[in-house]
This record gives structure tokens, C-alpha cells and sequence, in this order.
């Protein structure tokens, strides 16, 4: 079984969205005002439910959301100055029982499938990638085309390059005769 931390639940992207700090001067992290647009990329998503009231935080803003009877917060801030954005999705804060869930865990996954689909149909944002948890503190995470599974293999990294990850390239031949 896959655990949160391993699951790519970060997504990095751009779009042309003008930031709105949270400061006088227009600086500091991502005000709730400048959050719109990404709310209303969100409510694109199937059966997605978000609340009116959007939450500021220290490092950005918070949208609460619920899906099928399962609740989930999701976070949004500037990724960098050059317009990249970096959301992040996790179980609802106070939903513990969510976390050990089977059903739940199933709901995320599909939750993150559903936003990856909306992002990628949005012709404004380019440039996405997903990111395991374990991958965000590094100053160049590893990052995949799509947030499911199996993909292993390949993956992209900040400056959008191909890195290949995990491959064992097998030899051309037997090797007696690749010592010829």
C-alpha cells in the first residue's frame, strides 16, 4: 500500500494568474483574493464541494473541500516569481479516520486524477508536474507527468528536462557477445 508521503499529492504548474500578496505592498505570500482564479479551476472538478470561505495562512491559502462523504483540504502558493504554482492535497485536518482508510486513500487518488484532467485541459497552464511529499524540500524535486502510479521510471525535474529514474537498460546481447 502506498503511503501519503509516497503518493504525489504536490503538483507544480504555470499560470499566467497576476500574484496578490498578502502585504500592503503587494509582496509576502498569496492573499485569499489572489486565490480566485485556482477556485474556480477547482469547482471544474467532478463532484468536487468547496467551501465559500477560503483560509489564509502563513504560507499561502487554504481551500477546504468535500467528496463523496470524504474531506480534504488543499493548498495553494507561489511556487516562484516567474508565475509557477505549487498546490498541494491532503486529508481534511480533522478527518484522522480518512488517513487509515482504504476508501478514503481510493478517494484521494481519484481526487487527484480528477485536478490533474482539469489542469491539463486548461490551455493557460502548462508545465505541470506532480511530486511525492518526500521530494518537496529539495531544491530540484523530481517530478512526473501525471499523479498516478506506476510511472515510476520517468520523471521530470523543475527546469521541465526528462530524467530517467530506476531503469535497468538491458544489454544488447548475451555477453560473450559483447566482448567481441
Amino acid at each position: 500500500m502506498v503511503s501519503p508521503q509516497e503518493m504525489r499529492t504536490n503538483v507544480t504548474f504555470r499560470h499566467p494568474a497576476e500574484f496578490v500578496g498578502d502585504s500592503e505592498d503587494g509582496g509576502g505570500v498569496l492573499a485569499v483574493p489572489g486565490a480566485q482564479w485556482f477556485a474556480a479551476l477547482l469547482r471544474r472538478v467532478p463532484d468536487l464541494e468547496l467551501d465559500e470561505e477560503l483560509c489564509q495562512e502563513d504560507w499561502g491559502v487554504v481551500f477546504f473541500a468535500r467528496r463523496n462523504q470524504k474531506k480534504f483540504w488543499i493548498g495553494l502558493s507561489a511556487w516562484d516569481s516567474e508565475g509557477a504554482w505549487v498546490a498541494h492535497f491532503h486529508h481534511g485536518s480533522f478527518a484522522w479516520l480518512q488517513w487509515f482508510n482504504s476508501s478514503a486513500k481510493n478517494e484521494l487518488k481519484r481526487l487527484l486524477a480528477d485536478v490533474h484532467e482539469v489542469l491539463s485541459s486548461e490551455p493557460a497552464i502548462t508545465e505541470i508536474a506532480w511530486h511525492e511529499e518526500s521530494e518537496m524540500s529539495k531544491p530540484e524535486p523530481a517530478g512526473f507527468p501525471t499523479p498516478v502510479e506506476g510511472e515510476q521510471s520517468v520523471a521530470l525535474d523543475r527546469a521541465g528536462m526528462t530524467v530517467f529514474r530506476d531503469i535497468t537498460f538491458p544489454a544488447a546481447g548475451p555477453a560473450g557477445e559483447r566482448s567481441r
